[in-house]
């Protein structure tokens, strides 16, 4: 936890997904709604990335570029995937671990499909009053989760969750503050909750110094800054044999693949990390 009250990367995550949904033209997904949950965050936002860069003679194209392929990406290719999944599974479960700001629930037209968010306990408490004040209602069944000393099955179980449904997970942007055994262990503990899953989650490739983006190397900077400091990041080749060890089929989009499918229209013109990877894992 940070002096912040609570994560700011989800909070930065949001205000990604809300420029990229007023600034784009014909917007792959239109999250309309993070911009109003982030509304008490705005001087915040400005005053710990925004303002800092300006005075580092950075300005708004390049904050833009640091910080919108990555979220605005990713969002793109859940949302896809879940109309997918759900043609085919309309009682579907939607689970989303490390939910963050996340807004799909709300927006989402489905109403045949459950909504369960994972967080920590602080964070969701702030998240379910500002859902509360913008009179939302209960699209999604809230579940606080200390992974430090919470069994994730049980506390599910609890909030209603039904493992004889087919489920789609996201874990989008945990992978990276996790090292590679204890994120493992959390598709470990995935794989107990049903018989048919597909799992989608997002990770950084560790690579050398030579050929690191330097802008990653920045927003590791600027993360750690914030206080939520990354973890190691993973080799592509180890997740992909360990997922399929577990008994996985592993769908694997790589960095050029991302910024050819992801990242579309006006953010088009941005750089796609070079280092960034997708995966979906489907067990049926």
């Amino acid at each position: 936890m940070t002096a912040y009250q609570g994560s700011v990367t989800a909070r930065i995550c949001a205000w990604a997904r809300a420029y990229y949904s007023k600034s784009e033209n014909h917007p792959s997904f239109n999250d309309y709604l993070a911009e109003k949950i982030i509304e008490d965050d705005r001087r915040l936002l400005l005053n710990l990335i925004l303002k800092k860069r300006r005075q580092q003679g950075v300005f708004k194209k390049q904050v833009i570029d640091l910080l919108l392929p990555i979220p605005v990406s990713r969002s793109i290719f859940a949302e896809r995937e879940f109309l997918e999944f759900k043609k085919i599974n309309p009682n579907a479960q939607y689970l989303i671990l490390g939910a963050g700001l996340d807004t799909f629930a709300w927006r989402s037209d489905s109403e045949q499909v459950s909504f369960f968010e994972v967080d920590h306990p602080f964070f969701q408490t702030i998240k379910k009053q500002r859902i509360n004040t913008l009179k939302l209602g209960n699209r999604a069944v809230f579940v606080p989760v200390d992974f430090k000393t919470d069994s994730l099955e049980q506390k599910l179980l609890e909030a209603g969750f039904d493992k004889s449904r087919p489920t789609f997970v996201t874990i989008m942007g945990v992978s990276y503050y996790l090292n590679f055994e204890t994120f493992l262990s959390t598709m470990r503990d995935i794989l107990k909750l049903s018989d048919r899953l597909t799992v989608l989650f997002d990770f950084y490739e560790e690579k050398n110094i030579s050929d690191a983006d330097s802008r990653f190397e920045e927003l590791r900077n600027l993360t750690s800054l914030l206080g939520e400091p990354m973890s190691d990041g993973y080799k592509a080749n180890n997740v992909i044999s360990a997922l399929e060890g577990l008994g996985f089929e592993v769908e694997h989009k790589t960095p050029q693949e991302i910024k050819e499918k992801f990242i579309t229209g006006h953010i088009q013109n941005l750089k796609g990390y070079s280092n960034i990877h997708f995966i979906k894992a489907s067990k049926n």
